[in-house]
């Protein structure tokens, strides 16, 4: 799932001085469509491919490779398409496979950064974007849609999954829906023997609320009930890797060294996919360490059979009132057929396509 964007330019001091800290502390009516199945298509769906747009908006020669053709992008048609930190490999991928590279028109448009979770779903709503790849929108969302007048439409693209995690100190291995929900609903006093770890206390870190981990912690395990106040005022991360670089530091003092070492372990959540890419760094790898949920752990084939119980994933929303001969629902289309979902795995995501109905 890596690329070479801006997200780990901008992460690059939170890593140095994430590495440094650990090497030296060592030791209203719905304003959702109704059509949100994984891959059928409907009715707009298939008109795309039928209506094609006019000939001086198909894909430009020299500029435009053979699927952009296929699909009739220029330059000048192409959707403005944003999404979360988590989404914006996807973005670039899909922007790779529809410009050729080492053109002026790929050195202008390469989409760098995106908006995160929140704010492209806003942007959507507002009608500054065309076409999202988000994860699943929070109740507080579909709020917003709604009081717009605005409907969305969802399709699946690509698997995903909520995860928590620890230090890989820590003796707990895993944790329950009942207890996740007393300790960020509750803040309950809850200790890691109770979790089956040592005395120490367990500390809950959590995501600031326009953020897709945010987003997915509430749809999976708060039920859009509010999370204690005490841990947001107290406990929040504004990053993706500020988390796992807070999770892995807190027992030894923080980032920072504030306070003395101590038993009393973090606890955090983020995206599977997300943290397997960045599990890969040895400083993350030899640190953090992915707890079973209700005895189950988290792995593509896990997520897919369904047998892990956080599972969900990527999707591509448009809004609803979208003309059914637009660039961005062609896209859609492509994303969810074969070549579109070769692009997904090549980022080291899960196939919207695999099934496994096989249970470890």
């Amino acid at each position: 799932m890596r690329s070479p964007s801006i997200r780990r330019a901008a992460a690059t001091l939170l890593f140095l001085l994430a590495a440094a800290a650990l090497s030296a502390c060592r030791g209203a009516e719905p304003a959702v469509s109704a059509e949100t199945a994984d891959t059928g298509a409907s009715a707009a769906d298939t008109a795309v491919w039928t209506t094609g747009t006019s000939a001086d908006e198909t894909a430009a020669e020299g500029v435009m490779t053979p699927a952009a053709s296929l699909l009739k992008l220029s330059p000048e048609n192409y959707p403005r398409i944003d999404g979360s930190t988590s989404t914006l490999p996807i973005v670039q991928g899909l922007f790779r496979a529809m410009f050729l590279p080492d053109t002026e028109d790929f050195a202008a448009l390469f989409p760098e950064s995106a908006s995160r979770t929140v704010p492209s779903y806003r942007l959507l709503i507002a009608g500054d974007a065309d076409l999202i790849f988000v994860p699943y929108a929070s109740p507080a969302v579909l709020e917003e849609a709604a009081a717009a007048g605005v409907e969305l439409e969802f399709r699946k693209i690509a698997g995903e999954a909520l995860i928590f995690i620890t230090s890989r100190e820590n003796p707990a291995e895993s944790i329950t829906r009942e207890q996740v929900r007393s300790l960020y609903l509750d803040n309950a006093p809850t200790t890691w023997d109770q979790l089956g770890g040592g005395p120490g206390k367990v500390v809950p870190i959590c995501r600031n609320d326009d953020s897709g981990s945010q987003s997915q912690m509430d749809n999976l395990i708060l039920d859009g009930q509010p999370m204690h106040p005490t841990i947001k005022q107290n406990y929040v991360e504004l990053t993706m890797d500020g988390m796992l670089a807070q999770v892995a530091c807190y027992h030894r003092g923080g980032l920072t060294h504030l306070f003395p070492p101590s038993e009393d372990y973090a606890l955090g959540y983020t995206l599977y996919s997300y943290f397997m890419d960045d599990f890969n760094q040895d400083w993350i790898g030899n640190q953090l360490k992915i707890l079973s949920y209700e005895g189950v752990m988290p792995s593509e084939k896990t997520i897919r059979n369904g047998t892990y119980l956080l599972g969900d994933g990527y999707y591509a929303v448009v809004r609803r009132d979208l003309p059914a001969d637009a660039p961005a629902r062609r896209i859609v289309r492509w994303l969810q057929l074969q070549d579109g979902q070769e692009m997904i795995r090549s980022l080291g995501l899960i196939s919207s396509m695999d099934a496994d109905p096989e249970t470890d």
